[in-house]
């Protein structure tokens, strides 16, 4: 998941991502951390890439937070939107851009902890999706269902759960990008990416997967990738 920290002062804003990263870390989540210093550097960034959740302070000079959660709601409403500030009298401004919640400075990781944990609440792991293009197509692909994800020239297949693939222009890199740097997948070899959760066995330097597939882990790297895939099935009991 992407997660923005929209602020103009430094030590906030630093602190704020740092926080998030910390509580990402502890609990295991794929969370993608992305600091802004203004509402304009974070409305350009929207014309690029979508966040999940937004953490925007609202007193803010030239575009102030009410005003870019705004511009932020022309695109999307599915954003968890929480505003920061000092005090509290925003709070209509607030609710009425269905925000997730309203944040006063300053906060405790506690505080970002339990914020952090109702909007995981609200949103499975199992509901995360990467939309792609197939033609003129555009298609949802929840991330449970992909099992490995393989390069052929300048594009992807991405095989799924049912049996069924999918192809389309990215890269390995633009693809583990989309998912949040999701902790379930790891690149094995080169232009070769698998879900852990789909894991049947590895025998010498060969990952099974449960569908019957078989992938070669790179020779340069069996000993390091044994390890991440041992280090994330023993956190994922």
């Amino acid at each position: 998941m992407r997660v923005a920290v929209i602020d103009d002062e430094e030590l906030f804003r630093m602190q704020l991502k740092m926080m998030v990263e910390k509580v990402a870390s502890t609990r295991a989540l794929p969370f993608e951390v992305e600091a802004f210093s203004s509402g304009h550097e974070f409305i350009d960034a929207l014309t690029e890439r979508r966040f999940d959740i937004v953490f925007m302070d609202i007193f803010m000079p030239d575009m102030d937070g009410i005003e870019t959660a705004k511009r932020l709601r022309e695109l999307t409403e599915k954003t968890f939107l929480i505003f920061m500030t000092a005090s509290d009298g925003h709070y209509p401004d607030a609710f009425s851009l269905h925000a997730f919640d309203y944040v006063t400075k300053p906060y405790t990781l506690e505080r970002i902890d339990h914020l952090i944990s109702e909007i995981v609440d609200h949103t499975p792991i199992d509901a995360i999706f990467i939309k792609i293009t197939v033609g003129s197509v555009d298609e949802r692909i929840y991330l449970k269902n992909i099992l490995s994800v393989t390069t052929d020239g300048h594009y992807l297949e991405i095989h799924k759960d049912d049996g069924t693939m999918s192809r389309v222009r990215l890269t390995s890199g633009e693809f583990l990008s989309m998912t949040g740097s999701d902790k379930r997948f790891i690149m094995i070899n080169r232009g070769i990416i698998i879900n852990m959760d789909y894991i049947d066995r590895i025998e010498g330097a060969d990952v099974y997967l449960e569908d019957r597939s078989v992938y070669p882990i790179s020779a340069k790297k069996v000993a390091d990738i044994k390890q991440q895939i041992q280090d994330y099935q023993f956190s994922s009991i």
